[in-house]
């Protein structure tokens, strides 16, 4: 890879901020003894028309105000933004030591940082693991004739995972982030329950348990309710290993953060591959095309995760990523006795509300797309190979990138990997060359990470914010695009376990350009969600108008 193309704070942001880091100073210093804020730290107020304005943002404890902002910001003489504090810093302040995103904590936030340009303030780097990739690789282009199913959820990913797992004759080899969906847990066992038939399953080390409200509510609970009946009706034939992350107790996990991938092989000749886990956020048990309909209810598409899936019967596919998976199992089930990460702190998010006026229109819904013909697929996995080709996939856009994502959560200081930074100033490039580039994300999207952005260039007006947003598609010019489960983090494009796919096919690309539009246009808003996700503690009685999920509902790794 060559040198990053990511410029650094232009002079024109760092004099814009020159009176905002005094009053910071200043601000802190007033409100240090009250106890409902968080964090106060420089960052953006974004009017609801017109450019971002620097401004001291004084993070609170999500639902709470000591004053209105007004009155400070004429008692500091520059805007304030009274924000809710994001998790990070909640937990920050809880456990000071902690080290996270933006350190929100210390005297200094990344975006701090970044505007003063101090590199001597040192930050945690991102996290790696003991992963190495096989010798020699195999990753190669595939250009043959195949069957091909491209289809999106909430509205077909269940119907079309459900007929997969439903083919299947002899064995199911499978690598996911969380499954605890009860209909899919009935799929796959009524799929591998028949005598002969195996099962060979890798999972994120950190059991997901069900919140009590929500989308998720009568998910099952990842060990009592999925692994355990499996290993009891499957016995020998029912291969799990639970992945291995790398932490101060095991220093030797394979992976960074997060087993993120979401990839099934059936009988060794399909594959399916997709950005959404066995969850009911992810594939709703509802379907809308095919002799069963079903009637969707209120805020679908809002309410339940937009993902993308690609179904590929091909042999030399499949043979590929199960033979990863299986690696994956080997090496994961041989540090079955170290020590596995505790699961992060429940959170406390908004009711959905009604949907207003804009998305009162009546719904689209997408079919899926079939292929029978020669298709041009190209695996990715993390840490294997994605940075690079995705990053070749950027710099190729002479016309139009089509981006959508969790996150984008880059941190703006010499601690980033290179390939982040490389994969950041690619799309800043491409602004820069008036290609026309647009950026969705999730309306949950961390503050400070679109403040960083926007002061490294990237105008307001290339982001929208989408609720329910779990996709990681990038579409270049209508004819190329790239989709699976990579998140745009440090560990999600480098040291994360994590599949995608890149179609060099225009059939394709345009089907889900068609789809990236009505989103934008439709589900996703100017501004980021304005009330964030609280921590909830142990015992904590759920807030009125608000309900209770994991941790990774919002923020998966």
């Amino acid at each position: 890879m060559s040198e990053a193309v990511l410029e650094k704070i232009s002079d024109a942001v760092r004099n814009a901020f020159a009176p905002v880091l005094p009053a910071v100073a200043a601000a802190r210093a007033k409100l240090s003894a009250d106890a409902t804020v968080i964090a106060v730290r420089p960052g953006y107020a974004y009017p609801a028309t017109g450019a971002p304005i620097p401004a001291v943002v004084v993070a609170v404890q999500p639902g709470t105000a000591t004053q209105p902002a007004s009155a400070l910001a004429a008692e500091l003489g520059v805007p304030v933004v009274i924000a809710d504090a994001t998790v990070e810093e909640q937990l920050a302040k809880e456990e000071p030591s902690a080290p996270s995103f933006g350190a929100p904590g210390a005297p200094t936030s990344a975006f701090e940082r970044l505007i003063v340009g101090d590199e001597a303030l040192a930050f945690a780097p991102p996290k790696t693991g003991a992963y190495t990739p096989p010798e020699p690789p195999n990753l190669p282009l595939v250009k043959e004739r195949m069957q091909l199913t491209v289809c999106v959820s909430p509205e077909a990913g269940w119907s079309e995972l459900e007929s997969f797992l439903g083919e299947t004759r002899r064995r199911l080899t499978v690598a996911m982030y969380q499954f605890t969906a009860p209909h899919i847990f009935d799929a796959v066992k009524a799929a591998v329950a028949p005598a002969g038939r195996e099962f060979e399953l890798v999972l994120h080390p950190v059991p997901e348990k069900p919140p009590s409200s929500g989308v998720k509510a009568d998910d099952l609970e990842e060990v009592a309710g999925v692994v355990d009946p499996l290993s009891e009706t499957l016995k020998s034939r029912f291969e799990l290993a639970w992945a291995t992350l790398h932490s101060r107790a095991n220093p030797d996990g394979l992976w960074a953060s997060a087993y993120h991938i979401k990839v099934a092989v059936r009988d060794g000749d399909a594959v399916w591959c997709s950005s959404g886990n066995w969850q009911s956020s992810n594939q709703p048990n509802i379907r809308l095309f095919g002799p069963q309909r079903d009637r969707p209810p209120v805020g679908f598409q809002r309410k339940y995760n937009r993902d993308y899936h690609a179904i590929i019967v091909d042999p030399k596919i499949a043979s590929i990523f199960e033979g990863y998976i299986a690696r994956d199992h080997d090496l994961a089930a041989a540090q079955a006795a170290a020590a596995q990460p505790s699961a992060e702190p429940d959170l406390f998010v908004p009711e959905e509300p009604e949907a207003p006026a804009a998305f009162a229109r009546p719904p689209r819904y997408f079919e899926p797309l079939r292929l029978d013909r020669e298709v041009s697929v190209q695996p990715l996995l993390t840490p294997d190979n994605y940075a690079e080709h995705a990053l070749e996939l950027i710099r190729s856009a002479r016309e139009s990138v089509r981006f959508q994502n969790q996150y984008i959560n880059f941190r703006g200081t010499n601690e980033d990997f290179a390939e982040f930074k490389l994969l950041v100033g690619a799309l800043k490039s491409k602004i820069d060359a008036s290609v026309d580039v647009r950026i969705i994300c999730r309306d949950l999207m961390k503050q400070e990470s679109l403040d960083i952005l926007i002061a490294l260039g990237f105008p307001k007006e290339t982001f929208r914010f989408q609720p329910a947003c779990h996709n990681k598609t990038i579409i270049v010019d209508g004819k190329r695009v790239m989709f699976g489960s990579h998140n745009w983090s440090n560990e999600g494009v480098k040291t994360n376990r994590d599949a995608s796919l890149v179609f060099d096919d225009e059939e394709i690309a345009q089907y889900l350009a068609e789809i990236y539009d009505y989103d934008w246009d439709n589900l996703a808003t100017a501004h980021p969600a304005a009330s964030r996700p609280r921590v909830a503690h142990s015992g904590d009685p759920t807030p009125a108008g608000m309900r209770r999920v994991s941790y990774s509902a919002v923020y998966d790794e």
